[in-house]
């Protein structure tokens, strides 16, 4: 995965509960769940926005971590292997 939300470390930095954060923003508990677990491959905006006024952040990288491939050859290739079945 290169995108990762970065949901656990700000629990842990502001000492909050997943529950405290459900409550706060009305986002379900199972939906932070999935981000804060990375299961999710895409990401609702109004969600990602919601986070972020709750955490009070000013720059998206605060949230989202961005680890680039290490072979990009290979990383785009699995892409086309896809796009031709």
């Amino acid at each position: 995965m290169l995108l990762r939300l970065k949901l656990k470390d700000l629990y842990e930095e502001r000492g909050i509960t997943q529950k405290k954060v459900s409550e706060a923003t009305g986002i379900r508990a199972s939906t932070l769940s999935g981000l804060a677990n990375n299961l999710r491959t895409s990401w609702d905006i109004e969600i990602l926005e919601r986070l972020m006024v709750y955490f009070e952040l000013n720059d998206i990288r605060q949230m989202i971590e961005f680890e680039p491939p290490q072979n990009v050859n290979d990383y785009i290739q699995k892409f086309d292997k896809k796009n031709k079945k």
